[in-house]
C-alpha cells in the first residue's frame, strides 16, 4: 500500500490547478476514498492544529473539492477532482499543442538553414571552378609565354646555327620535352584545384547536416521529455486517487473517539458548541478554557451553562458573557480537574485536566455521541453545576 507521504506527494501534481495550500492538500489525501469524516477524525489523522485543518476543509469547500455533511457531528466528504483532471487534460493538450508549434518552427528554420547552406554551397562552388579555370589560364599562359620567348627562340636560333636536320631533331626533342611538361603542369593545377574543391564540399555538408542535426533532435527531444513526464507525474496522481478510493475502512461500531492534545480537545470542544442548537453546558477548571467568542455568535435561544474557576482576569470575559441575557447561566468553583462539555443530549467530550498542565499535548479526552455515555457525563456535569457559586 503507498504510504500517506507518497500519496500527498502523487495528488500534489493534480491538485496544483486548483491552487490551494499544502494543508488542503493533506487534508484532501486524507478524505479522499474514504468514509466522511469529522473535524476532530482530520485532526487526528493529519495532526494538523485545529484552526489549520478548519481552514484547510474551508479552502477544500471553496474549490468544490470537499462537501459538509450536516449531521451530529458535522462530517466532511472528499469529492471527485474531475474538474482538475479535466484542466490537466487541457494543459496536457496544450503542451502537444506548443510542441506541435515549436516543431514546426524548427522545421521551417531547418529548410531556412539549409536553403542558406545550399547557396553557400553554391557559390564556394562557383569560386572553386572560377578559381581551377584562373589556374588553369595562368598554368598555360605560363607555358605559353615560356614556349614563345624561350623555346621558340632558341630552337630558331638552333636552326640557324645548325644545319636543318639537326635543327628539325632538336626542335622535335624540345617540342616533346614541352608537351610533357605542359600535360604534367596541367594536371597538376586540376589536382590540386580538386582537392580543394572536395575539401570545401566535405566541410560545408558537415556543418549543415550537424546543424539541422543539433536543431532538429535535441529541441524534439527536450520538447517530447517534457510531455513524456508530464504524462507521467498525472498518471502518479491518478493513481494515486484510485488506490484510495478502492483502499476498503473497517467499520467502528463503537461512538467512542480518543483525542490527544489539549489544543485539539479545545477544537473539538468549539465545534461541538457551534453546532448546539438548544442547550450547551461547559465545565472546565477555569474561564480561560471556555470558548467566548463562538458562544458570542450563538443564538439568544441557545441556553448557556458555564462552570468554572473565576479569577480577576476574567471579569471583562464575566461581563462580555452576561450580555447574552438569561440564556446564559454562570457559575464559580475553583478546583475542577475536568474539561468537557455536553451539546443537545447529542454530543458529549469529557477529559481529566487539573488547573495546571505539564504536557498538554499528552492530554486525553473523551468524544462521544453515545446515548448513555452523554446521559452519565450530562448528570455528572448538572450536579456540579447545581453546587457552585452563582455570578
Amino acid at each position: 500500500m503507498i504510504r500517506m507521504s507518497s500519496l500527498v506527494e502523487s495528488l500534489k501534481h493534480l491538485l496544483k490547478y486548483a491552487q490551494i495550500s499544502d494543508d488542503a492538500i493533506l487534508v484532501y489525501s486524507v478524505l479522499a476514498g474514504l468514509k466522511p469524516r469529522t473535524l476532530g477524525e482530520i485532526v487526528s489523522l493529519t495532526n494538523l492544529s485545529h484552526e489549520t485543518a478548519e481552514r484547510a476543509v474551508r479552502e477544500l469547500m471553496v474549490a468544490k473539492l470537499v462537501r459538509e455533511i450536516q449531521g451530529r457531528p458535522v462530517r466532511y466528504e472528499a469529492l471527485p477532482p474531475y474538474s482538475l483532471i479535466k484542466m490537466q487534460i487541457e494543459d496536457l493538450t496544450r503542451s502537444v499543442d506548443e510542441f506541435q508549434r515549436t516543431l514546426s518552427q524548427n522545421i521551417d528554420r531547418s529548410i531556412q538553414l539549409l536553403r542558406e547552406g545550399m547557396e553557400k554551397f553554391g557559390e564556394s562552388l562557383s569560386k572553386t571552378f572560377e578559381s581551377v579555370i584562373t589556374t588553369i589560364a595562368g598554368s598555360l599562359e605560363n607555358i605559353m609565354t615560356s614556349i614563345v620567348v624561350e623555346n621558340i627562340a632558341k630552337t630558331l636560333e638552333d636552326v640557324m646555327k645548325n644545319v636543318l636536320n639537326i635543327a628539325v631533331d632538336n626542335a622535335s626533342k624540345r617540342f616533346m620535352d614541352l608537351k610533357n611538361n605542359v600535360v604534367e603542369e596541367f594536371r597538376k593545377s586540376v589536382k590540386e584545384a580538386m582537392e580543394k574543391f572536395s575539401q570545401e564540399i566535405s566541410q560545408a555538408t558537415t556543418s549543415l547536416v550537424e546543424d539541422i542535426r543539433r536543431l532538429l533532435y535535441e529541441q524534439t527531444r527536450v520538447q517530447i521529455s517534457q510531455i513524456i513526464s508530464k504524462f507521467e507525474t498525472s498518471t502518479k496522481a491518478i493513481n494515486a486517487l484510485i488506490i484510495k478510493g478502492f483502499e476498503k475502512e473497517t467499520s467502528i461500531p463503537t461512538q467512542i473517539q480518543i483525542i490527544k492534545g489539549l489544543e485539539k480537545i479545545k477544537g473539538q470542544v468549539g465545534d461541538i458548541v457551534k453546532r448546539a442548537q438548544r442547550f450547551v453546558i461547559i465545565v472546565a477548571p477555569t474561564y480561560d478554557l471556555v470558548p467566548k467568542d463562538i458562544i458570542e455568535n450563538l443564538p439568544t435561544r441557545v441556553r448557556i451553562q458555564i462552570v468554572a474557576g473565576v479569577y480577576p482576569k476574567h471579569n471583562d470575559m464575566i461581563k462580555e458573557l452576561k450580555k447574552r441575557g438569561p440564556t446564559t447561566q454562570l457559575r464559580d468553583m475553583r478546583g475542577l480537574s475536568i474539561y468537557g462539555v455536553v451539546a443537545d443530549m447529542k454530543e458529549a467530550l469529557l477529559c481529566a485536566l487539573p488547573e495546571t498542565v505539564a504536557d498538554p499535548d499528552k492530554v486525553l479526552g473523551i468524544f462521544t455521541n453515545e446515548e448513555s455515555w452523554i446521559s452519565m457525563i450530562q448528570s455528572q456535569f448538572s450536579h456540579i453545576f447545581m453546587g457552585a457559586s452563582r455570578l
